[in-house]
């Protein structure tokens, strides 16, 4: 259906304003600017976008790989996406996000963090997950959809030790075990990070050796 109307209104580019696609090859290089490696929670240097040493004691993730920061052409292409229905973001925003990633090691599964069920319903496709398998696809990894949302709470100005009690018990794993190998969790954006380290600590008590994620974008 969207190739159909992209066909009789094309896709317009969030950054130059040329037809064709939602974000033009030429725009997919200057103006989504990389962010420097750093702890995504403390915002200090450290390699490979590890979670710091001091951080670390209350997460479960190991590494949080961040594209670019929330601004700019990245504001704008997830702003299209979310709410423009533009389907065709999840290509260029896989792709960039593919850009921060080191090498990921075979038998890694790709998962996403699930979207409240009422935005699917109006969106008609969760983002998050059309990201996720076309990341998966791109690095030749196995995609399973391993969480399932089960509240349907809007955190948008709360506080991080608010978001962190509401994302308490947000998530529940698909079936009653996760397999016991490395996770990769998919999501386009991050503020807090309360809603990737509830979904990591539900994979890990699930059974997940290991969890990492990697997002797209980074509102501070």
């Amino acid at each position: 259906m969207e190739r159909l109307i992209a066909s009789v209104a094309p896709h317009i580019c969030v950054a130059c304003g040329s037809e064709g696609a939602v974000l033009c090859d030429w725009c997919l290089v200057d103006y989504v600017v990389p962010v420097p490696a750093r702890c995504y929670n403390c915002m200090v240097y450290s390699a490979d976008g590890k979670v710091c040493v001091a951080c670390r004691r209350k997460s479960r993730i190991g590494h949080v790989w961040v594209r670019t920061d929330y601004d700019a052409a990245a504001k704008a292409l997830i702003y299209v996406y979310k709410f423009g229905r533009k389907q065709a973001a999840a290509g260029p925003v896989a792709r960039l996000m593919g850009q921060a990633l080191p090498f990921i090691r075979p038998g890694t599964i790709v998962t996403h963090v699930p979207t409240a069920s009422r935005r699917v319903r109006q969106r008609g496709y969760d983002h998050a997950q059309l990201v996720a398998q076309e990341l998966a696809a791109q690095l030749a990894l196995p995609y399973r959809p391993l969480l399932r949302r089960v509240t349907q709470t809007r955190q948008v100005g709360a506080k991080r030790s608010v978001r962190l009690e509401q994302m308490k018990h947000a998530f529940v794993c698909v079936g009653t075990r996760v397999p016991k190998t490395k996770v990769l969790l998919v999501d386009d954006l991050v503020t807090t990070g309360a809603t990737l380290e509830a979904a990591a600590a539900q994979l890990r008590s699930a059974g997940a050796q290991r969890v990492d994620a990697v997002v797209f974008a980074q509102k501070r």
